[in-house]
């Protein structure tokens, strides 16, 4: 993630007098509105206190809403790179895990997610572009319920998108995206109270998350 953020500062700092070449208005500074519809699917494993492992899956969906900005440098008559960022500053509930007792249930937020990317994009002609982009995640992960051991604090991942741009002679586009995260394993240790197991043995879980997401965004190049 630091490597991204580091080639992103460094580009917005040295593209200012850079001439654009591609796409009669592709290149430079953007900044949107985005908003997404994303489903989330967790796959892992239970480990209870004798050993034993059960393996599962469950999903959710959201739609959250969030910010787009970013730099697209030309680099031939119809080639580009851009390097942005993207901020979703909602929170978004990825599980959810009822127990018939109320004695081993667990709730999994995500919040605040921001991704850090780079978009190779070709301009088709002066109001159309495709792309695709590569970007690292990040986001804050809130873990409640019936647990004392560790768990969790953070999302990091990968995501793996493609889309269309339309540019209008004002300066305002539109995009349409659709992509893939991928996250880091994510724990949750001691789940359980008296209630769920009298013996004392509690039980601890180990998930994969991974998020399809759908995008749209409007937003205004400068």
């Amino acid at each position: 993630m630091s490597k991204l953020k580091t080639l992103l500062v460094a580009m917005i700092m040295t593209v200012a007098s850079t001439p654009l070449l591609a796409g009669e208005g592709f290149g430079g500074v953007y900044a949107g509105v985005q908003m997404q519809s994303v489903g989330v699917e967790l796959e892992g494993n239970y480990t209870d206190g004798d050993g034993a492992v059960t393996t599962g899956s469950g999903g959710q969906l959201a739609i959250v809403g969030g910010f787009d900005v970013g730099y697209a440098l030309p680099l031939g008559d119809s080639f580009l790179l851009g390097l942005g960022a993207t901020f979703l500053p909602g929170e978004a509930e990825i599980s959810k895990s009822d127990d018939a007792a109320d004695a081993a249930d667990i709730r999994v937020n995500a919040e605040k997610f921001v991704t850090y990317y780079v978009q190779p994009t070709i301009a088709v002609n002066d109001n159309a572009s495709f792309f695709l982009k590569y970007g690292e995640t990040d986001a804050d992960l809130t873990i409640q319920g019936d647990y004392t051991g560790t768990a969790s604090s953070s999302l990091d991942g990968q995501y793996f998108g493609l889309g269309t741009q339309v540019l209008f002679a004002s300066g305002f586009y539109m995009q349409a995206e659709t992509g893939v995260h991928t996250f880091d394993d994510v724990f949750v240790n001691d789940i359980g109270t008296a209630d769920s197991d009298p013996a004392g043995q509690k039980g601890d879980v180990r998930a994969t998350p991974s998020i399809a997401a759908g995008n749209f965004t409007l937003g205004f190049k400068f």
